[in-house]
């Protein structure tokens, strides 16, 4: 089990999980989430775009002069961190609004997983059924997120006056970036099964190396344009075939 935990491992979940779309059984769940990911892309973008492009113009006018020189350096950390807005952001909407659908995804990808031969079909009932339960779960979840990601942008205000803190700023924003999508698209299953929040984070401090290669290359492939819409749908399906390998739950039966 241990070969199972590396980064490498970790990583391979979400190119399983682009895989999974093409089940006849998931793909159902898949259709009206990704028609809410493309409007929310296309609005949200255009409107971040306006948004950035106006903030970085007023932003190296009040440049004093004589930091000029590094002018390209606030730039590219102002770039990235947009990038990574977006691509969290736009995450965070979409699973936010689409979360019933992707807790019924999940269960189904465990029921084909699990080699059940009866698979639930996408209905309202079902969705109306899952629908409080996912709400709270995102609740907490943001809560989570919003409690850490304020020391954060705090640190992230002192780069501008600290320019060797600028430069890993980028680096720090990923990283947590990455640590937050693991927690997100993993505990739809966790949620499924009845296990805690805290739960959930507990096996993922265990499985550190499998956790932090899932969510970078979820994070990466969240920035790409377009892809990032499928990319949610995918990340569920792979977090979910993270929880039933890599829980101690799941293996342990509790």
């Amino acid at each position: 089990m241990q070969s199972n935990q590396n980064f490498y491992s970790g990583i391979n979940y979400l190119w399983r999980g682009f895989a999974t779309l093409k089940n006849k059984h998931i793909l159902p769940f898949v259709v009206v989430p990704v028609l809410i990911n493309i409007a929310l892309f296309y609005f949200g973008l255009s409107y971040l775009y306006e948004l950035f492009d106006g903030w970085l113009a007023s932003f190296i006018a009040s440049t004093p002069a004589w930091l000029s020189f590094i002018e390209w350096l606030f730039k590219a950390v102002f770039y990235v961190a947009a990038a990574l807005l977006v691509a969290f952001g736009f995450t965070f909407a979409a699973t936010l609004i689409g979360s019933p659908f992707y807790g019924l995804m999940a269960e189904q990808v465990e029921r084909i997983n699990n080699s059940q031969t009866s698979t639930e079909a996408l209905t309202i009932t079902a969705l109306i059924k899952i629908v409080p339960r996912t709400l709270i779960r995102e609740l907490q979840k943001l809560l989570y997120y919003v409690l850490r990601l304020l020391p954060l942008a705090l640190l992230s205000l002192l780069s501008l006056v600290i320019t060797p803190l600028a430069t890993i700023m980028p680096f720090i924003w990923f990283w947590f970036g990455a640590k937050m999508l693991t927690i997100q698209y993993v505990d739809y299953a966790y949620d499924n099964n009845g296990l805690s929040f805290k739960a959930m984070r507990k096996d993922l401090k265990k499985r550190k190396r499998a956790g932090l290669g899932f969510g970078s290359v979820t994070t990466v492939v969240s920035m790409m344009p377009l892809i990032n819409i499928v990319a949610i749908p995918a990340a569920v399906c792979g977090g979910t075939l993270f929880y039933l390998e890599q829980s101690e739950h799941k293996r342990n039966g509790s």
